[in-house]
């Protein structure tokens, strides 16, 4: 049976209900409201958007609010047709925690400096604070909207990531089976900042570096070629190894041509997503 709602999503109006600094760069807000009783559980690396208000805690009538929620070719479109003084921000995340029983998602949200206007809201954000977060909806059945992580069968996978995404590896590392083999390449400028290693589980090979001060060549993309040299042997040829990439758009994109074209790894065993750019984050 086909569902009733237009679209894949949905927008569930939700308020700040608590944050918590788990970390010198990491906020976690813990949002909630009674429409999140409908979030779908799906896990991994769950893509949301949070839409923020404008500096007056209002929100402009492009129709997201409507119910059901309208496919995007009538919200979407109406939004990037405001002026700029007149179009709120909205950002990417993923949850680290889903609670429909409780009607709670919580996010952890990472700090950029210098901070973005999410960043900066982020910062000062309390308890009443009012946004809208778009994501799946169990009344639509499993339609897969905003998952990344498709490994398959695989029994090797390399996991590159800098703290944007950090959330989303402690996630995928919580659904990876025991059996797997993991290496995982943390990209962070301080270590206090490493969310992922102290609840990652024993089959996880972590190896934390920094950033650098080459925008180029980043440690994340020198690790890689570390890991090539150790352990690439024959990605080419092993189809049961499978790579997800995450971080900093430039990064991702020169991983995923350092894997697929000088190790010969398959494109279709490569996930990469840029979460933000060198300048400025992504939008939209």
């Amino acid at each position: 049976m086909s569902s009733p709602r237009p679209w894949e999503y949905s927008a569930f109006p939700v308020v700040v209900t608590a944050r918590r600094q788990i970390s010198p760069g990491f906020v976690r807000l813990t949002f909630g409201g009674e429409a999140l009783e409908h979030f779908a559980t799906w896990g991994t690396d769950q893509r949301i958007k949070i839409v923020l208000p404008l500096a007056d805690g209002s929100f402009p009538d492009v129709g997201l609010l409507d119910e059901p929620t309208p496919h995007p070719s009538q919200w979407y479109t109406r939004w990037k047709e405001l002026p700029d003084g007149a179009r709120n921000v909205m950002r990417t995340y993923t949850p680290s925690g889903i609670r429909p029983e409780s009607r709670e998602i919580d996010v952890d949200i990472y700090l950029h400096d210098p901070a973005g206007p999410a960043s900066a809201w982020a910062a000062q954000a309390v308890p009443g604070d009012r946004v809208v977060i778009t994501g799946p909806d169990s009344r639509n059945g499993w339609t897969g909207y905003g998952l990344h992580w498709a490994p398959g069968d695989a029994k090797r996978m390399l996991l590159v990531a800098d703290e944007t995404a950090f959330p989303a590896v402690a996630a995928i590392l919580r659904a990876v089976p025991d059996a797997e083999r993991v290496d995982v390449i943390l990209e962070c400028t301080d270590p206090a900042d490493d969310i992922v290693t102290a609840h990652a589980p024993a089959h996880a090979h972590i190896t934390r570096v920094s950033r650098g001060d080459d925008p180029d060549c980043t440690g994340a993309e020198r690790a890689v070629v570390e890991w090539g040299r150790e352990r690439g042997e024959g990605m080419h040829a092993d189809p049961g190894f499978y790579a997800w990439l995450a971080g900093e758009s430039g990064t991702t994109a020169r991983v995923r041509r350092h894997l697929t074209a000088s190790l010969g790894v398959p494109k279709a065993r490569v996930a990469f997503l840029g979460y933000w750019k060198v300048g400025g984050p992504l939008v939209g």
